[in-house]
Parts: C-alpha cells; structure tokens; sequence
C-alpha cells in the first residue's frame, strides 16, 4: 500500500473511533443533511488549506512536502481538536449538574 492510501485509511478509523466516543445527544437531533453539508464543507476547507500549504511550502522552502504528510498532519490536529472541545463540554456539562443539584436557598 501507498503511504496515501495507509495515511486514508488511519485517518478514517481514526474519525470512526473519534465520531463514537464525542458523539453527543444533541448530534442524534441534528438532520442528517446538515451533517452531510457540514462533513462535506469542512472537508473542502481542509483540502484547500493542505493545497495552499503544499504550494506555499514550495515556493518559500523549494520543496513540497509530501502530500499524505500533509492529510495525515490535517486528521491529526483535527482530532485534537474535536477531541479537546468534547472535554470541555463535558466539564461544562458537570460543572452545569452540579449546580443544579445543589439545593437552592432555603430548601432542606
């Protein structure tokens, strides 16, 4: 296998595996063409940074970086961050429960 098929490959288990565990109950409410819409505009954004990156690394440095490089450096910090955003909503939900387990002013 190519390192460009290895670099697909890795970088869809690895969305699967990160779609599973960040899934949240507000994304089973969400319809399932504005999901499509959303994966389909984030991939195009994503694939024009990695191009504007690939030909600027060219034209300043001489060389161009290898572009399964480039995918698999795009699918790892956006992991990171979904993955770090998914932490702090869930510390704000619990930060959220706790108070409203608490009694309020006046109740036993």
């Amino acid at each position: 296998m190519t390192p460009l098929i290895m670099a697909l490959v890795v970088g869809v288990i690895l969305h699967t595996l990160v779609g599973i565990i960040t899934r949240t109950p507000e994304d089973d409410q969400t319809p399932l063409h504005w999901q499509a819409w959303l994966t389909f505009l984030v991939g195009l954004t994503s694939t024009a940074a990695i191009v504007v990156i690939a030909v600027g690394s060219r034209l300043a440095a001489g060389f161009m970086l290898p572009f399964w490089a480039l995918i698999l450096a795009a699918d790892l910090l956006t992991l990171a961050w979904k993955l770090w955003k998914h932490r702090q909503r869930v510390a704000e939900r619990r930060s959220l429960q706790s108070l409203f387990d608490r009694p309020s002013h006046g109740e036993a």
